[in-house]
């Protein structure tokens, strides 16, 4: 059985990224998930949910790079060295809890500072603040908003049987490398050598 090729991780590493600076950022409080919750048992603590709903290369980021021929200044041997592409990650934040909807304009969820609101102020200020994400140069995070297919917020909500909440849409742009090295067969070089005669005729003569 011919082994596995090594897949770049890196969209992996978006993740762990991501929980790593929101954590910064995040009240100690709310708990940080890479799903969407179950509706049918939603969480009785406060939580965030980073879903990773899309993944696609970013045709508009042309700073990809294709693979180039390197060689080893000791050895001498050539590889094709492994370029890489740009990846699109897109998630949807939201914010969750169990506490249940009031129409009393005293209750926490009616106030203008209520928790929704903190935590996801805080995550604006975790994606401003770390365009680059640690450890993964050449990434970048950005706000957008929402994609064509969860335009209609009302119809996207009601599928998951539940009522709106406020949803911030994040994009990060990852590079992937493309597979490992590849040697190049080694070329042998044909050298060629040749005479070649001078004819010069002295003064005085004719030839």
């Amino acid at each position: 059985m011919a082994s596995l090729i090594a897949s770049d991780k890196n969209i992996i590493n978006v993740n762990t990224a991501l929980s790593t600076i929101l954590g910064n950022y995040v009240d100690d409080g709310v708990g940080i998930t890479f799903d969407l919750p179950n509706l049918d048992n939603l969480p009785t603590s406060p939580t965030l949910s980073v879903f990773l709903y899309e993944i696609h290369e970013d045709l508009r980021l042309r700073t990809g790079q294709s693979r180039s021929l390197t060689s080893d200044s000791t050895t001498g041997a050539v590889t094709i060295a492994p370029g890489w592409v740009n990846v699109n990650c897109n998630y949807l934040i939201t914010y969750w809890d169990s506490t249940a909807s009031s129409s009393d304009s005293d209750s926490p969820g009616s106030l203008p500072d209520n928790q929704a609101i903190e935590v996801m102020n805080q995550v604006v200020n975790a994606l401003v603040n770390n365009r680059t994400l640690p450890g993964l140069s050449g990434s970048y995070t950005r706000m957008i908003a929402p994609k064509d297919e969860l335009n209609s917020l009302g119809n996207f909500w009601q599928s998951l049987g539940n009522k709106p909440r406020l949803s911030l849409y994040a994009s990060v742009t990852v590079p992937l490398m493309l597979s490992a090295a590849v040697p190049v067969p080694a070329v042998g070089v044909l050298t060629t050598e040749a005479d070649l005669g001078q004819n010069v005729s002295k003064p005085g003569k004719t030839s």
